[in-house]
């Protein structure tokens, strides 16, 4: 007998709710930790929605459910329910981002590319939970700091041969079921690929953020090397081993650590790869010139070191603050194939080069920088500080970025980005700057060291000693705020094209 999807609906969401809570009372019984309720509750949902779209005829049931459990975490997290599910050792909304990646799947891939759908489930729900179990078993783990949580050497490994695996297996039984043609060789060549990218995006993740950016990240690199052309797929190879080398490059220079490179490598096979020339040139500038501007001055510099955040090698956060984005006007471009989203990216990119630049620059002026707020003189490396010559840094950044964006933009007729365009780009990055000083002394975190009684961006000062909270909000920090800078550039030619009719 088949069954009706209200039927199947019904049924799946009793097995999800039983698997919960019999994860819950199993913890309570037997005192197992949370960490091991969560990885299984973790698997073996993840198998069963996986199994949905051979079974479902319509997605809206799944979409449902997974809508619904998006709620029901973010609930229980906040207010400390099912602990056999949410109580790790470490504050993580995985369990809201696990529904969230579903959904989004479910809507892009249902109709026509079912096959990708349940790879990218299966990574999320066997690879993730693979990496974590053997990076806490492990007896003498080999420490990452790539981002803001340690991964093990092992954990990352272990994500890597296991989505190789689950890739191998998927697409092979799709081609032995004629679903697909492919050779063996290129199987193994886009397995090779997935799994790279997924252990990347996993290894610089936080707060449970891979069980979004594992998923997404691997179903688009298979739609792209399963649906374009054999030649746009050798260029999105080609794209990896250069994203690669450049990462391992801007690593040895001290451009960035280890996580910053991990994120330049996502990035770049992002813009290199689905962007072509056109996107590649703009935000090599932005980051190679940036690069040596930050490490000029550097006695200087280093005397603000006790008020900035971070260092002048960047990490992941600040490379996708910077590049995030740009990177979303790539995929839009890619999806829609509508050329307004390269002037987009050219004012994310304008933005931030002014405002790194402003900044950069701006700490070498000789005299004391002026608060944004009121003009008054303020301390060399506050947030919402302005001064002459950083002002210039930051219009020399855009327009610098704006003539490589104009030069580098695709050659039709007429061009993508012609002179009138690039003049409001410009006007939107030298706009966005100021926004970013805004939103620094305003409602960007500021601590007070204890001990030297300094304001600061850090939460650890002179040493040891945990800073305390004085004003602005706790989560908007200086990577916050510099992608509201790109945002912010993004929005104002939006706005700028709709009153002269251009959008």
């Amino acid at each position: 007998m088949i069954l009706k999807d209200s039927t199947l609906f019904l049924l799946f969401t009793g097995a999800i709710i039983f698997t919960i809570v019999a994860a819950e009372i199993i913890r309570r019984l037997f005192h197992w930790p949370s960490e091991s309720t969560r990885k299984l509750v973790h698997i073996f949902v993840g198998i069963l929605v996986a199994s949905t779209p051979f079974v479902l005829k319509s997605m809206w049931p799944m979409v449902i459910i997974g809508v619904s459990f998006t709620v029901i975490d973010y609930l229980a997290i906040r207010l400390g329910f099912l602990q056999g599910i949410h109580g790790t050792s470490r504050h993580t909304y995985g369990t809201v981002f696990y529904p969230i990646s579903f959904v989004v799947l479910t809507i892009s891939l249902w109709q026509n590319h079912k096959l990708i759908l349940v790879t990218s489930m299966l990574i999320m729900a066997i690879s993730d939970a693979a990496a974590a179990v053997v990076g806490e078993r492990v007896k003498n783990p080999i420490i990452l700091h790539w981002g803001p949580e340690k991964k093990s050497v092992q954990g990352s490994i272990s994500m890597f041969v296991v989505t190789f695996l689950i890739v191998a297996v998927c697409l092979g039984s799709a081609i032995h079921l004629a679903v697909l043609a492919l050779s063996p060789l290129y199987v193994l060549w886009i397995a090779l690929v997935v799994a790279l990218i997924a252990m990347m995006s996993e290894a610089i993740s936080a707060q449970g953020s891979d069980n979004l950016t594992v998923p997404l990240s691997s179903a688009f690199t298979l739609y792209f090397m399963l649906t374009e052309s054999t030649v746009s797929s050798a260029y999105f190879t080609l794209a990896v081993g250069l994203s690669l080398l450049f990462g391992l490059i801007s690593y040895r220079l001290r451009f960035l650590d280890a996580g910053g490179s991990a994120a330049l490598f996502l990035l770049g096979v992002l813009v290199f790869g689905v962007g072509s020339w056109a996107f590649t040139w703009p935000i090599l500038t932005f980051f190679i010139l940036s690069s040596i501007l930050s490490k000029m001055g550097k006695r200087r510099k280093q005397k603000l070191e006790t008020i900035f955040e971070k260092g002048s090698r960047r990490d992941a956060g600040q490379v996708l603050a910077n590049g995030g984005v740009a990177g979303l006007m790539v995929i839009f471009y890619y999806f829609t194939d509508q050329h307004f989203f390269y002037i987009l990216y050219i004012a994310s990119l304008a933005a931030v080069t002014a405002d790194t630049w402003a900044t950069e620059i701006g700490v070498m002026a000789k005299g004391k920088p002026v608060s944004i707020l009121n003009f008054r003189p303020v301390p060399l490396g506050t947030s919402g500080g302005i001064s002459v010559l950083g002002t210039s840094g930051a219009f020399i950044g855009a327009l610098l970025l704006v003539v490589v964006g104009y030069f580098s933009s695709p050659h039709l007729s007429p061009r993508v980005l012609g002179l009138f365009d690039a003049s409001i780009i410009l006007a939107a990055g030298l706009l966005a700057s100021p926004v970013d000083s805004f939103l620094g002394a305003t409602v960007q975190a500021q601590y007070q060291c204890p001990h030297c009684r300094k304001i600061t961006e850090k939460r650890i000062h002179c040493a040891d000693h945990q800073t305390t909270f004085v004003r602005g909000f706790r989560w908007i920090n200086n990577d916050v705020v510099n992608a509201f800078c790109a945002f912010s550039s993004v929005l104002i030619v939006i706005i700028i094209a709709r009153l002269l009719g251009r959008l």
